[in-house]
């Protein structure tokens, strides 16, 4: 019994860190996050996000405490928000390939 409840348990906590994409979404828009880091996470005044997002701890640490430019985010998301943000970085697919790209073949 004791490996079956560790079993249920280690699911538990990766479900929980693989976070909610949709709500990761909202909390992106909400907090503005798009503004410097591009609303497909693909950077502008900030970095690059997506497609390839760092870890969830990463990710935390660096919100928690950045460099840089970026103001710390200590109050204003919660570590599951943050999770689900990575989630949702982590739904945003590659861009495609420069040959595959007419306009810019021409």
């Amino acid at each position: 019994m004791k490996i079956a409840g560790m079993l249920v348990w280690m699911l538990a906590g990766m479900a929980m860190a693989e976070g909610n994409a949709e709500n990761g979404k909202r909390v992106f828009m909400k907090q503005m996050c798009y503004r410097c880091h591009g609303t497909d996470g693909q950077g502008g005044a900030g970095p690059r996000l997506a497609p390839k997002p760092l870890s969830t701890e990463a990710l935390t640490r660096y919100v928690r405490k950045p460099t840089g430019q970026m103001p710390p985010y200590t109050n204003q998301v919660t570590d599951a928000e943050l999770g689900d943000i990575r989630a949702y970085l982590a739904t945003i697919p590659e861009p495609a390939p420069v040959k595959d790209i007419p306009l810019l073949n021409q």
